[in-house]
């Protein structure tokens, strides 16, 4: 335990403009509300737990750790925003799109107008990327998406956060929402289904 506060400490110190640091002990009555938050109860000790500034955990470190890996909790500003909405367990879309991309109109009017459903509105949280973002870089290798596209790229993405559907270009509220319906009968569109019963891309 005391060298595991000496690492954080240690660490703690070369990182005071990026982050601060609170100790919380799980057997302390006070602390129950943000224990059961972060579902940590049961995870061995020490453990430290690096959150974004939306709220959402980004990685845990625990036991035994080193100094450098804190540096590894550290995302993007669009990555934190997706880990909040899907630890909030909401409907995710992304809309990779900037000034150099077509038909970034179309894509949004189809995103705005599926959010506009009261069927998913109080579910569906929508982040917008830009994919010249050098920040964003290795987020939009993760996601499969080209940071040189010319074109909108737009994905639907589910808990626990596995992208369902890729949009290249315009697209629909309509197509969202098949796409949406798809996953969750685990059959796509035809009855043709992907490997494990996925609806492909």
């Amino acid at each position: 335990m005391l060298k595991a506060q000496e690492v954080n400490r240690s660490a703690m110190a070369k990182m005071t403009d990026r982050a601060d640091s609170i100790a919380v002990s799980i057997a302390d009555p006070a602390e129950k509300r943000i224990v059961d938050k972060f579902s940590v109860r049961g995870a061995p000790m020490p453990l430290v737990l690096a959150v974004a500034p939306t709220g959402a955990p980004t990685r845990a470190f625990p036991k035994q750790f080193e100094e450098a890996q804190f540096q590894q909790a550290f995302v993007s500003p669009g990555t934190a925003k997706c880990m909040k909405a899907i630890m909030d367990r909401h409907l995710l879309l992304i809309c990779v799109q900037n000034g150099k991309t077509q038909f970034n109109q179309e894509a949004m009017q189809g995103v705005e107008a599926f959010k506009a459903d009261p069927q998913y509105a109080k579910v569906t949280e929508v982040v917008t990327l830009n994919p010249a973002d050098k920040a964003e870089r290795s987020f939009l290798k993760d996601l499969e998406v080209d940071p040189q596209t010319t074109t909108a790229v737009t994905l639907l993405v589910t808990p626990p956060g596995a992208p369902i559907a890729t949009f290249e270009g315009a697209v629909t509220k309509e197509q969202i929402a098949a796409k949406l319906a798809a996953a969750q009968s685990g059959c796509c569109p035809g009855g043709k289904c992907g490997p494990g019963g996925c609806c492909p891309k």
